[in-house]
């Protein structure tokens, strides 16, 4: 599926509720009690702050916890359905404000928020050139922290797909990124890499980074 049809099917009414619906999936709770507890580590290391940008933010659904930690929200989605929904279910003052933005061209001057979060976003993007971007705007836009996840292309759960792809499987190959491309890109911007778990060693291959501008 190329970006414009997955971004066609994501941005319908249809495709907000699919989406609202996978997050009551028995595996997907489990590996959404995964990355919140990871999450919260991050921000006890962090500490409050003044904004955060979440993007894709989808229905919401990291909304109420971002919202404890710190005292502005803003919410991007490139589906207005996404966001609509999201309206709906919290409310038009919960969040800062909300806006349509691809995840590689966000319309913000650098630096804009403390602390830029991007969770499942990155491995839905189908152009490598695209992966990269929506990295480097993640560091761009923020003044101190950035946290996003990324499908790591050695993760065991990749060489499994591999494997099975060489030996003939039509199983769809993962839009991936490698470790040491995510820590260069970090070192270019500016940043550090705090920490990259991942989410479960055996069963996923998404890695939860947290990484934070370098003093000067």
């Amino acid at each position: 599926m190329t970006l414009p049809e997955r971004l066609a099917a994501y941005n319908t009414p249809e495709g907000a509720l699919e989406y609202l619906d996978e997050y009551e999936k028995a595996h997907r709770k489990l590996s959404d009690k995964r990355e919140r507890r990871l999450l919260e580590g991050y921000f006890e290391r962090i500490g409050q702050v003044d904004t955060i940008l979440d993007l894709p933010c989808g229905f919401g659904r990291y909304l109420p916890f971002l919202s404890r930690h710190g005292k502005s929200v803003a919410q991007s989605d490139w589906s207005k359905d996404m966001l609509v929904l999201g309206r709906k279910l919290y409310g038009e003052d919960a969040a800062l404000g909300r806006f349509r933005a691809l995840g590689h061209q966000m319309p913000l001057a650098d630096g804009t928020v403390e602390v830029s979060f991007s969770m499942r976003l990155n491995h839905h993007l189908v152009d490598p050139l695209v992966r990269r971007g929506h990295i480097e705007e993640l560091f761009r836009i923020s003044s101190c922290w950035t946290i996003f996840s990324y499908f790591d292309y050695n993760s065991l759960k990749n060489l499994g797909r591999r494997v099975r792809y060489r030996c003939g499987s039509t199983i769809r190959r993962k839009n991936t990124m490698l470790r040491r491309e995510v820590h260069d890109l970090a070192r270019t911007a500016g940043f550090k890499i705090v920490c990259d778990p991942m989410l479960f060693v055996i069963g996923s291959g998404h890695r939860l980074v947290l990484a934070e501008r370098s003093k000067s």
